[in-house]
């Protein structure tokens, strides 16, 4: 009973259960500087508390202490997630460089002259 064939058709999802799916997927390719940038507006929301606190100058100081490191924090992922994007971008670039005019096979192909049966008219 434990025994799975491969070839067996896989079961059903019910709509909500390919909706989750979709959406862990989703969260996978997601950079961590995306949630911060969602989180951001919840943040400052919850900082307007701080002008409250103006004459409590230790309180006021360890607020605005908070919300610097929470905003460098952001800062540093969103250039790290710059720095990623564009390394990938470059690795997918050479990529393609290989797979077509680094290839001896398709530049051959591509200067070949064409025989006259092979012409159209």
């Amino acid at each position: 009973m434990g025994h799975h064939n491969p070839s067996d058709p896989k079961p059903a999802l019910s709509l909500r259960r390919q909706f989750m799916e979709a959406l862990k997927r989703a969260h996978r390719r997601r950079p961590a500087s995306f949630y911060m940038l969602v989180v951001t507006p919840v943040v400052l929301f919850l900082a307007v508390d701080l002008l409250a606190h103006r004459d409590e100058p230790r309180r006021f100081a360890a607020g605005l202490i908070l919300l610097v490191i929470f905003f460098g924090v952001v800062l540093v992922r969103a250039v790290m997630d710059i720095f990623e994007i564009g390394r990938k971008h470059l690795q997918e670039q050479r990529d393609s460089y290989r797979d077509t005019l680094g290839d001896h096979d398709f530049i051959s192909t591509l200067t070949r002259p064409k025989k006259p049966s092979d012409r159209e008219e």
